[in-house]
């Protein structure tokens, strides 16, 4: 069977420079080395996936140029993730969780992407298989405490207790909806994944998936993460007066790109800020593909700012100054 990647992108918003990154690397990841890449649209979260939201995903990333070797939304696997989940419930390793964010929070404990940690105060709340479908609270898997070490294809080695660094995670959400680390992992097996490319903000939760991969009997895909797009964060500078950074998301949607890019000019832009080619370029994914090297792709993440008249443009992340790497290529 052939290595097999797959983007997939939440669809709680529009797309942005950011998603169009991340697209763009999984699929050269993907297409460079003869791997098939898979769409899967992530659109399990009930409360922020609006009417439309999936449909003007797969219509940006159309335009952008990137086509797939299979396309599925999340949401069509309700069954196979209930049944995996039934399953866990029959072994007694599934409890309802009462606790409110506020109360996980007051424990005190911080994970590593920035959250806090579950301290495992409901345990003892096993659900019974007659009536876990009916449970209206969230609903955690109690996992092992162990050491778990994985290596990223970046160099990075990270190892910790998912247990100690996160808690139980949890399988299904209070509104119903089936748990994002879980649905993820079952996915992935469920299409034959065996390489995952994203960005780095999921580095840290990546060892709490590789858990639940081991408890579920799953094979562990090879992983990569890569850099950002960031933006100045309008609060300016923290205590110790070093520039705050966000993702790039908020200011700008694809709708907005589309009124200053052709789709070539963008995706010229967007590989010249992570150094794939020079300032200027204007280029389809496809051309892309010969030449693509991660050992080009920078291994920082690049801070931008975007203007409605002049576009985006890269600058410097402690002097924010204008970079080389920055493109005003307008429509028209």
């Amino acid at each position: 069977m052939s290595a097999c990647g797959r983007f997939a992108p939440s669809t709680t918003g529009r797309a942005h420079p950011g998603t169009l990154l991340a697209a763009l690397l999984c699929w050269l990841d993907a297409r460079s080395s003869g791997a098939r890449v898979l769409l899967r649209l992530e659109d399990l979260d009930r409360e922020r996936t609006k009417p439309g939201h999936v449909e003007a995903m797969e219509r940006d990333l159309d335009w952008f140029g990137l086509d797939w070797d299979g396309r599925s939304r999340q949401s069509e696997n309700r069954e196979r993730h209930e049944e995996i989940l039934e399953r866990l419930v029959r072994e007694g390793r599934v409890y309802a969780c009462d606790c409110s964010r506020t109360r996980i929070r007051m424990a005190g404990r911080r994970a590593p992407d920035g959250g806090f940690a579950y301290p495992g105060t409901c345990r003892s709340q096993v659900v019974s298989p007659d009536r876990w479908r009916g449970c209206e609270r969230p609903l955690r898997l109690r996992i092992e405490s162990r050491e778990i070490e994985w290596s990223d294809e970046n160099g990075s080695t990270l190892s910790g207790d998912p247990v100690r660094l996160f808690g139980d995670p949890i399988l299904r959400r209070r509104d119903g909806a089936i748990a994002y680390h879980l649905a993820t992992v079952l996915d992935d097996a469920a299409a034959g994944v065996d390489r995952v490319v994203r960005g780095r903000d999921l580095m840290p939760v990546t060892i709490l998936q590789i858990a639940l991969q081991q408890d579920l009997g799953l094979a562990r895909p090879a992983y990569r993460h890569h850099c950002l797009f960031l933006e100045k964060a309008e609060a300016g500078s923290d205590a110790d007066g070093q520039t705050k950074l966000s993702k790039l998301h908020g200011a700008v949607d694809v709708a907005a790109l589309r009124e200053r890019y052709e789709a070539e000019a963008l995706c010229g832009a967007l590989a010249s800020f992570v150094g794939l080619v020079p300032a200027g370029t204007v280029c389809r994914p496809r051309d892309l593909i010969a030449d693509f090297d991660w050992s080009r792709v920078s291994k920082e993440d690049v801070v931008l700012a975007w203007d409605a008249r002049d576009g985006l443009r890269r600058e410097r992340a402690c002097e924010g100054e204008a970079g080389a790497g920055g493109a005003g290529i307008r429509r028209g």
